[in-house]
């Protein structure tokens, strides 16, 4: 079990695999409410075969810790950062569903030269109050606990029986932050790195139009719609993503 502590002495879990032999590196990134186990580890064994793959529970999440109590995403990204620096990574592509996708596009914004390519699948970039007070309607473990036990159940198997109900209230807290501190489109046009916005065509939290006017938005963005795909990471087949994310890190290199 490796671990890296943060600044607020929050330990922080990774994983390493792949090519260790001057192969790129890859950092997968999870969601919020996501986890190593139950994201991108279908992923692994065909991407190590050309990467050096690096794998991160998101604070609060999985078996990293929150000794702060709120997750906020300008922290989250520090720990990312900090973490690539205790692993010597100076250059790396990065692949982030959901909330993954947006600290990567944070951290193009804050360390440019050490992003290479990102992949944003799923990410909600286009909060309103409305969206962020619906999202909390659904983020309340109590509700959760009765009207969903499956996926409570599952939220408690990937983050702990006693530490779920206190991170889904911070996921809820999250969505409203982002909505209140939204980055602007203005601030997007400092991205220079390639970036990848791929959705879903039956995605229920980002729509196609949204996902277009963000990669639009960027200045080398590019729009992916991957037909038949919702927005849980498990409608994801391996196989539908992979050849698109080689394809499009290698053409970025060439």
């Amino acid at each position: 079990m490796a671990t890296w502590k943060a600044g607020d002495e929050s330990l922080i879990y990774y994983e390493t695999h792949g090519r260790a032999d001057g192969g790129q590196n890859l950092l997968l990134l999870p969601g919020l409410l996501g986890a190593i186990d139950s994201q991108w580890r279908s992923f692994l064994q065909p991407l190590s075969r050309r990467y050096h793959i690096i794998l991160t529970d998101l604070r609060g999440h999985g078996r990293s810790e929150n000794n702060g109590l709120h997750l906020v995403p300008e922290q989250m990204v520090e720990d990312l950062i900090g973490l690539l620096a205790h692993l010597s990574v100076d250059s790396v592509h990065v692949a982030g569903y959901n909330l993954g996708g947006y600290l990567g596009l944070l951290m193009l914004l804050y360390r440019p030269r050490l992003v290479e390519t990102l992949l944003m699948h799923a990410t909600k970039f286009y909060w309103t109050d409305q969206a962020a007070a619906a999202m909390r309607r659904q983020l309340n473990p109590d509700h959760l606990a009765q009207q969903a036990p499956a996926y409570a159940n599952r939220l408690s198997d990937a983050h702990g029986a006693n530490r779920w109900r206190p991170l889904v209230r911070q996921a809820a807290d999250l969505a409203g932050y982002l909505a209140q501190n939204p980055l602007s489109e203005a601030a997007l046009r400092r991205v220079q790195a390639p970036v990848l916005v791929s959705v879903g065509d039956r995605d229920e939290l980002v729509p196609v139009q949204e996902a277009f006017r963000l990669s639009r938005a960027l200045p080398n963005g590019n729009l992916l719609v991957l037909p038949g795909v919702q927005h849980p990471f498990r409608t994801l087949a391996p196989a539908l993503l992979l050849p698109m994310i080689e394809a499009f890190q290698r053409l970025q290199v060439l």
